[in-house]
């Protein structure tokens, strides 16, 4: 059986899941622990997305910046990704750009786990 929801159903269901991801963030003060840290003691790529979402929330750019620079340019990527394969007529192109971003994240997680690194979050 098909059942036909109207789009506003969908759209309320978005701002529902948002704006409790909102209060559980901000006042109830929710945080999750990475399990690849509390394991192995490793800052993984995602690490501190939670603390800058919350410090976003908050309005402090630079604390969210240095919780997780990569999450908060990751919008940036995800659109330049999506550029290229929409408009790019060789798919090589797509390859490469997947390639370098896998590389950016792999050096973005070995220098943030150097002692002393500044991109480590706080």
């Amino acid at each position: 059986m098909n059942v036909i929801k109207p789009q506003w159903a969908k759209q309320y269901g978005i701002l529902a899941i948002a704006g409790a991801s909102y209060l559980a963030l901000t006042y109830v003060g929710l945080r999750i622990s990475c399990p690849i840290h509390s394991l192995t003691g490793i800052f993984c790529p995602g690490c501190g997305s939670t603390r800058a979402v919350r410090a976003l929330l908050g309005g402090d750019l630079q604390l969210a910046f240095h919780n997780n620079a990569l999450f908060l340019i990751s919008p940036v990527l995800v659109l330049v990704g999506v550029l290229i394969s929409k408009y790019s007529k060789n798919r090589i192109w797509l390859y490469l750009f997947l390639s370098l971003l896998l590389a950016v994240v792999i050096a973005f997680t070995v220098l943030r786990n150097q002692p002393g690194s500044e991109i480590a979050p706080l």
